[in-house]
């Protein structure tokens, strides 16, 4: 008989691994929406696809579904107060912050991320609580930093080991 994993055992499980940290973007209804993603990722090369995902109860889910158009912005090391701010409710997210709106798609870019896609949306899937957002890429910007990484629930960044054994930021 197979066990079923309590809910609180599989989300510390997830939070071993590490991801890079995103702000979704979308021209909404009432203004600009967005959320910080931590489930985004390349889904294909040719075309180029990414997608990312949303919790189904997220306070901004109906204006990304119903958008045609987000934008992607991978955090640099400094903004994790950014990832922070779009992961609350009840508030302005964009408030504060400095964006852009994409010259393809008019979709909100944050300013200073490590790089920034603009997405035509292609696709929506079911899966469980949440919704994957196919987007096909139209272009995208990429800079230079350091990326904001999330793990064990936490912000944070890396450093890289190279073949010698030295360590470096």
């Amino acid at each position: 008989m197979v066990e079923t994993i309590s809910h609180g055992s599989f989300r510390h499980i997830l939070s071993q691994f590490a991801s890079g940290v995103t702000v979704v973007g979308v021209a909404g209804p009432r203004g600009p929406a967005g959320f910080t993603a931590t489930g985004f990722m390349s889904a294909s090369l040719v075309p180029p696809l990414v997608l990312v995902c949303i919790d189904k109860s997220a306070s901004v889910y109906d204006a990304v579904v119903t958008a045609e158009a987000f934008g992607v912005s991978i955090l640099e090391a400094s903004q994790a107060w950014i990832a922070g701010r779009f992961a609350q409710s009840d508030i302005d997210r964009f408030e504060g912050v400095a964006f852009r709106l994409g010259q393809l798609t008019r979709a909100p870019l944050i300013e200073g991320a490590l790089a920034q896609l603009e997405c035509r949306r292609q696709a929506l899937h079911d899966v469980g609580d949440h919704t994957l957002v196919v987007g096909e890429v139209a272009g995208g910007f990429s800079g230079a930093g350091r990326p904001l990484g999330y793990f064990a629930r936490r912000f944070g960044t890396f450093t890289t080991e190279e073949p010698d054994g030295a360590t470096r930021p």
